[in-house]
């Protein structure tokens, strides 16, 4: 499912002419914010509880630039849901021509944002994350 699409700014790029590796680290953050509000877990949840799920591990492979005025969209998927975290996939795509630019992998682990430890998923956030996973 689509959890971005935005257009690379000028800030978002590096000495080279392209995007630079903390945009895509952001986009993948800002992806990730939009699957746990899929979930419920969204700001007034987050704000309530003071839990959420914090990056734990993040793997990419960078496939094409992109370049300032490029538009990028991110399609983001659950796939597997563990005790205290889950593993999801992203996949970004430059609008204009479809191509692959970027690939990631990360590892999130639900967190108590006020004892700064991890936790079990409760079981309706489990189930959730479920439905979303099996959605794709």
């Amino acid at each position: 499912m689509q959890t971005l699409r935005r257009p690379v700014a000028p800030r978002d790029c590096d000495i080279l002419g392209h995007m630079n590796v903390a945009a895509y680290v952001d986009a993948v953050s800002d992806a990730m914010f939009t699957l746990q509000g899929l979930a419920g877990l969204d700001r007034a949840a987050i704000a309530a509880t003071h839990r959420s799920f914090v990056a734990a591990r993040l793997e990419c492979d960078y496939r094409a630039e992109m370049l300032t005025g490029d538009v990028l969209s991110m399609e983001s998927r659950v796939l597997s849901v563990g005790t205290k975290s889950a593993r999801f996939a992203h996949r970004m795509t430059r609008l204009s021509d479809g191509a692959l630019v970027f690939e990631a992998e990360n590892i999130s682990v639900y967190f108590d944002l006020q004892a700064r430890r991890a936790l079990p998923i409760p079981d309706d956030l489990r189930q959730a994350l479920a439905r979303l996973r099996d959605a794709t």
